[in-house]
This record gives structure tokens, C-alpha cells and sequence, in this order.
């Protein structure tokens, strides 16, 4: 008979601190739990403000771009420009020596034919 007693009174432990363990690894559990879901919002706003930032850099990339476009356009307008006018001098010298060149050669026929 104290055979069984002891038997039962081991087993008695036993199923208390089966019991005592299945609570604290719950509570563990619930913890854990609790820990994800605010680690998983963290990650979701840091995710959003990532993507907030992604964005105001493609635009200000992008309205950089059409600046540095407006302005290599306004540079080569100026280059064709200023080209154009020095074309322009380079063409109205070229001609005036011509004339001359046309007058002198003028004036030898004229003094050698007659």
C-alpha cells in the first residue's frame, strides 16, 4: 500500500509541474506572440516610409533631369547661335575680300587690254 501512495504521490508532482511547465511555455508563447505582431508593424511602417522616401527621390531625380534638359537645351541654342554669327562675319569677310580680289582682277583686264 505505500507502494501506491508513493506511486501516486510521484505522479502527483508530476502532473503539477507538467502543468506548471504547459503554463510558462504558454505565457511564453503569448509573449512571442505579442512580440511578432508589434515587430511585423515596425517593419511595415519602416517598409512604408522606405517607400515614401523611394518616391520623393524619383521625383526630385526626375524634375532634375528635365532641369539639366532645359539647360543643355538652352546651351545649345546658344552655341548654334553664337556659330551662326560667326559664320555670319566669317562669310560677310570672306565676301568683301572676294570683291576685292574681283575689283583688282577688274582693273589688270581693263590696263591690259588696253
Amino acid at each position: 500500500m505505500e507502494t501506491l501512495y508513493f506511486t501516486l504521490g510521484i505522479l502527483t508532482v508530476l502532473v503539477i509541474i507538467g502543468v506548471v511547465g504547459v503554463v510558462k511555455v504558454w505565457n511564453k508563447v503569448s509573449a512571442l506572440s505579442l512580440i511578432e505582431r508589434d515587430l511585423t508593424d515596425h517593419i511595415n511602417e519602416i517598409a512604408d516610409d522606405v517607400n515614401d522616401e523611394l518616391g520623393k527621390m524619383h521625383d526630385e531625380l526626375h524634375n532634375r533631369m528635365d532641369q539639366l534638359e532645359r539647360d543643355f537645351q538652352g546651351e545649345a541654342s546658344e552655341i548654334v547661335s553664337m556659330m551662326d554669327s560667326r559664320f555670319d562675319k566669317f562669310e560677310n569677310k570672306v565676301n568683301i575680300r572676294l570683291e576685292k580680289v574681283d575689283a583688282t582682277i577688274g582693273n589688270l583686264l581693263v590696263k591690259f587690254n588696253k
